[in-house]
């Protein structure tokens, strides 16, 4: 598959300016090179605290559920009673973080 974007753009910075960039770049779910991109290109960044733990907390949430369905599909699990009960304080718990992050924007 070919590169989407072929042209490679260098640029130097001393020791204090990559260490603000990699902080700056830590607080964002973007990679450097996305985040380069979007500040070049003059589009907002905007850093949503604590976003990050809601995505991986969204992301094993969403991994559990997978697991339940392939398990019910394949037939080798039919009682889901706890695994649901789970997940549903899981979701709770999820949802109460969302509700902080939304009240410090």
């Amino acid at each position: 598959m070919a590169r989407k974007r072929n042209y490679p753009v260098t640029v130097w910075l001393d020791e204090k300016e990559l260490v603000l960039l990699k902080d700056k770049v830590s607080k964002t779910y973007f990679c450097r090179s996305d985040y380069i991109r979007k500040c070049s290109l003059g589009k907002n960044i905007t850093v949503v605290p604590g976003i990050r733990d809601l995505i991986i907390e969204f992301k094993r949430i969403g991994s559990s559920l997978d697991k339940i369905t392939r398990s019910v599909n394949c037939g080798t699990s039919t009682v889901v009673g706890d695994n649901l009960k789970s997940i549903k304080e899981d979701l709770k718990t999820v949802w109460a973080k969302l509700a902080r992050v939304m009240k410090k924007l």
